[in-house]
């Protein structure tokens, strides 16, 4: 078994000291009382914490910025927030900071992604029915991991989070809390060998045919000029000769797609992850960051031929066009939180390993007391994920797509005590359920689009999570 240092073994005492104050709390003031103590930790890999956290619950949630700024792991449920409909961000940042408000917090540290924090996403649009392959992802879901693992700059930070009630036993609570030592026992690195051959079948949902033929209805509805552009996404099934295992996946994502966000949110048996090269938002002692990702093209097989597409790329009007949708609209959803803070820096090349987008960067600096979910609220979703005019996209979506989208193109990411936080678009990601994998990808279709380009850069955008299943498309 790992052991931990003797800074962690003293501050032990406190964490049961400070957990016997929640109990009284509670009780004398009837209601639930969060206590939360950060401790530093020797040197360890969130995956493999992520990896290890199958042994105490199904409930595990992983975080990475891109190359690796800082990682996050949350294992186990301490407390959640499930919301639904029109009110799911509000609801969820009033209940949150409700809690938080009587918290008890030992943090001597302030590192980000440490402390009581939210980890959890929510779904595309909560207006529409959800199906049974997203059973456990409601409209909104937000989790408190009992124990979390941050590193950052080679250092890691443990939090414990407890959120007592009045029937609170505390020998119980301080057995429980202090479980997570059994994470940091057995082999410290996750496999992250390649997969290759694993799976047996894959399959369009709906076939290419079909799919084309709604690229082209949606794409005739557009010429009138009432929509500039909608995203039309689709599945991609996949059969695992093996059950898939989200950890090793994960650790995969990170040795090829390491300047994307990593994400994972399982839920029991299921697991949702992917590596998203799109920020949505990150909210840092009121600065903000936003990321404008909107058209795209494949990497070349040469440096010439790279340099080639990408040239094409920013000189293609169409894909400009698409990409200043998404800019302004962005901008226009900050200016009222952010008045004239806020800025755009100049257009580029964001180029991943099979792919390269036109890609603007967003800052802006925030008035006092905005949570990062307000802001999440009025960016979701950009005309990247669904189009311009929102609504008008969002119902055009809701006749020809099809199928469900759960939490595919929708907010996942994390917030802390303080309402700040990084949340990113989750695409480039995958459902997986034992054996079985969806993968998904959309495109963006405005006056002029044509299908059988559309469905080829759909394919595109599967490959990322396509060939760390150990497939192609």
């Amino acid at each position: 078994m790992m052991i931990l240092d003797t800074a962690i073994t003293l501050q032990e005492h406190r964490l049961m000291v400070l957990l016997g104050d929640g109990v009284r709390l509670a009780r004398e003031h009837n209601r639930p009382v969060l206590v939360s103590t950060v401790l530093r930790a020797p040197q360890y890999d969130p995956l493999t914490f992520f990896a290890h956290g199958a042994r105490l619950s199904g409930d595990r949630m992983f975080w990475a910025s891109p190359s690796a700024e800082y990682t996050i792991a949350g294992v186990d449920t301490a407390w959640q927030l499930a919301t639904a409909g029109a009110t799911r961000f509000t609801a969820a940042a009033d209940a949150w900071r409700d809690l938080c408000a009587g918290a008890l917090i030992d943090d001597q540290f302030g590192v980000l992604g440490t402390g009581p924090l939210l980890m959890g996403g929510f779904s595309f649009d909560p207006l529409r029915p959800p199906s049974e392959l997203w059973a456990g992802f409601p409209d909104g879901l937000l989790v408190l991991p009992r124990y979390v693992l941050t590193s950052s700059d080679g250092v890691s930070w443990l939090t414990i989070n407890t959120v007592l009630t009045p029937e609170a036993n505390l020998a119980a609570e301080i057995e429980t809390a202090l479980r997570v030592y059994e994470l940091f026992d057995g082999d410290a690195s996750p496999a992250t060998a390649p997969m290759p051959g694993q799976l047996r079948q894959g399959q369009d949902v709906p076939p290419a045919a079909d799919w084309q033929a709604i690229v082209r209805e949606v794409e005739q509805n557009l010429r009138d000029g009432a929509l500039g552009k909608v995203v039309l996404a689709r599945q991609y099934h996949v059969q695992g000769r093996t059950l898939f295992d989200p950890a090793r996946v994960l650790g995969r994502l990170r040795v090829e797609y390491s300047d994307c966000f990593l994400f994972a949110v399982a839920r029991g048996d299921h697991c949702f992850l992917g590596a998203s090269p799109e920020r949505l938002v990150r909210l840092r002692h009121e600065n903000v960051r936003a990321t404008c990702l909107a058209g795209s093209i494949a990497r070349g097989t040469t440096p010439e031929h790279d340099r080639a597409l990408g040239d094409e790329l920013l000189a293609s009007a169409k894909d400009r066009a698409e990409h200043e949708f998404v800019v302004r609209a962005i901008c226009d959803a900050l200016a009222e939180v952010c008045g004239g803070r806020l800025s755009t820096g100049p257009l580029a090349l964001m180029k991943l390993r099979n792919i390269q987008h036109l890609f603007t960067p967003i800052v802006g600096r925030v008035t006092a007391g905005r949570s990062l979910l307000d802001l999440v609220e009025r960016l979701h979703p950009t005309p990247a994920m669904g189009g311009t005019p929102r609504d008008a996209a969002l119902a055009m979506i809701r006749t020809f797509e099809g199928m469900d989208r759960g939490w595919y193109a929708a907010p996942v990411g994390w917030m802390d005590a303080r309402g700040e936080g990084e949340f990113a678009v989750a695409i480039r990601s995958a459902l997986l359920h034992g054996a079985q994998a969806v993968l998904f990808a959309g495109c963006g279709i405005v006056a002029g689009s044509d299908p059988a380009r559309e469905y080829a850069e759909s394919c595109l955008k599967l490959r990322p999570m396509l060939s760390v299943l150990g497939g192609s498309v």
